[in-house]
């Protein structure tokens, strides 16, 4: 059965759903279609840290190294070579067409436009809010860094 096959199958699921969380019927969200799986995994890949995955110390980027940095031409320019090559080592099916950037309240979001090698037509795009994540420890989401730095 071919990749667009699997997609249009409503009975095929194909990974896990980040963040996880539980369906209806009490088992993780799953995905269901080659995009939906590869938006998950790109965001998986990026907000992991290099060294914090069991097994390969080397999954992961450093971009989550540069959410303290100063925003500028520069930062944006680590933050794309950062993307690029992290998805270039570990997910070599996915083509990053670009990088673009959003800039508010002090807060970088990029957004990355892909396509997969199987279905090189079709063009996706995931936005990373790096100043909203869920913190570790108190679990408070949506709440950018530097207002709970008190800046």
């Amino acid at each position: 059965m071919s990749v667009i096959q699997n997609d249009l199958d409503p009975d095929v699921l194909i990974g896990l759903q980040l963040p996880l969380g539980t369906h209806q019927n009490g088992v993780f969200k799953q995905t269901q279609t080659l995009l939906e799986q590869t938006k998950s995994n790109i965001k998986n890949l990026l907000l992991t840290r290099r060294g914090e995955r069991l097994g390969n110390p080397n999954f992961g980027s450093n971009l989550l190294s540069l959410v303290f940095e100063p925003i500028n031409d520069d930062t944006q320019n680590s933050i794309e070579e950062e993307i690029r090559g992290s998805i270039a080592e570990f997910l070599p099916a996915v083509k990053v067409r670009s990088v673009n950037f959003s800039n508010n309240e002090n807060t970088l979001s990029p957004t990355i436009v892909f396509s997969i090698d199987t279905d090189t037509t079709t063009v996706e795009d995931i936005t990373l809010d790096l100043g909203s994540l869920v913190d570790p420890i108190t679990g408070e989401e949506g709440q950018p860094f530097s207002r709970r730095l008190g800046g």
